[in-house]
């Protein structure tokens, strides 16, 4: 169930947008607030007020700048979308939280501009890779944007390409009414432990709800990607984090999950520091969690490992096949989990 945003904020040069129209007319009697500027929203509030209270509303805006971006950190041809910004939901590990000066999910409607550049790097690139939800929820407002149906006419004709969708969402309405999906188009889903998601994914759809939505997808045709990212070494991880692989895999399909990625914590000092201000007893920043040599504060090499290794166990306990990747993690770690496994 879709939660209706306290209050809309609609620029003043886009108010007679289409997309605007089109978004607005799906929302009855939620008040709007016309503004000059996106940017300027919360500005007069505290950090912490606005990281609280924010997250509730919509911005419907102009992006100006790039709508595409290459991704350095990857493999050339790899692209992340800016066609909307920050998250209704509110992780506590989550990075989003300072990455953006306000606080409030942003949509921005001018969608052919993305559209447009989307379509001339996949006439430029032999095969691109595109990573939606690298700086918003994929899926949460789709059921008002509509744009997974702008993804699956673009990638139904380019079958070069491959665009992923990562969510905790349960929108998956508009991707299983497309019959015979096209197989270049991956909904994920990041999973935690119920007693994570309700715990620290604040504002999220629990376990079996994403798990639901995940099943929906594949029953109606598409692979989907499985991301174990950040595993929280909580008392008692390792029941909790076995159980809920051997629910994943049971209940999914292993022969339509395209990759399973694995992660643990890894802030920077600015997440950090803005997780113990927020909140100040949080798992993902207590316990055995130290600056590592990149400056990042993460569990032990060690540690790392360990997760890793007992992870991939239990998963090859159930799937031996399928491809699985460790989320930005180094060479030598890397070497250390899987030359054994």
């Amino acid at each position: 169930m879709n939660q209706t945003p306290e209050r809309i904020y609609v620029e003043e040069s886009v108010s007679n947008h289409p997309l605007t129209k089109k978004i607005l007319s799906k929302i009855e009697n939620v008040p709007l607030v016309y503004i000059k500027d996106y940017k300027k929203i919360g500005e007069e509030k505290s950090f912490t007020k606005r990281a609280a209270e924010d997250k509730n509303s919509l911005a419907l805006a102009s992006k100006k700048g790039e709508l595409v971006k290459s991704i350095g950190r990857m493999d050339h041809g790899q692209f992340y979308l800016f066609h909307e910004i920050d998250c209704k939901y509110d992780c506590e590990y989550c990075y989003l939280q300072y990455y953006f000066q306000t606080k409030v999910p942003v949509i921005f409607v001018n969608r052919d501009e993305v559209l447009e550049k989307i379509e001339e790097i996949l006439k430029s690139f032999d095969t691109p890779y595109f990573h939606v939800g690298e700086v918003c929820d994929a899926l949460a407002f789709d059921y008002l944007t509509e744009f997974s149906f702008d993804m699956v006419n673009l990638f139904t004709k380019y079958t070069n390409g491959t665009i992923e969708f990562r969510t905790k969402s349960t929108n998956v309405e508009n991707l299983i009414s497309i019959k015979n999906p096209p197989q270049n188009i991956i909904p994920s889903w990041t999973f935690s432990p119920q007693i994570i998601a309700e715990t620290i994914e604040h504002k999220t759809p629990s376990f079996n709800e994403r798990l639901s939505a995940a099943k929906r997808c594949q029953e109606a045709g598409y692979t989907v990607g499985v991301r174990l990212d950040p595993i929280i070494r909580v008392p008692g991880w390792e029941d909790q984090y076995r159980k809920m692989v051997e629910e994943l895999l049971t209940t999914l399909d292993p022969r339509r999950i395209d990759y399973i990625s694995l992660g643990t914590p890894k802030h920077n000092k600015v997440l950090f520091e803005t997780i113990k201000r927020r909140f100040p007893e949080s798992p993902t920043i207590l316990g055995e969690i130290f600056p590592s040599n990149d400056g990042k504060y993460k569990y032990l090499k060690f540690q790392r490992v360990h997760i890793y290794k007992t992870m991939i166990s239990w998963i090859r306990e159930l799937a031996r096949d399928i491809r699985i990747d460790l989320s930005i993690e180094s060479e030598e770690v890397k070497e250390l989990v899987f030359q054994s496994c």
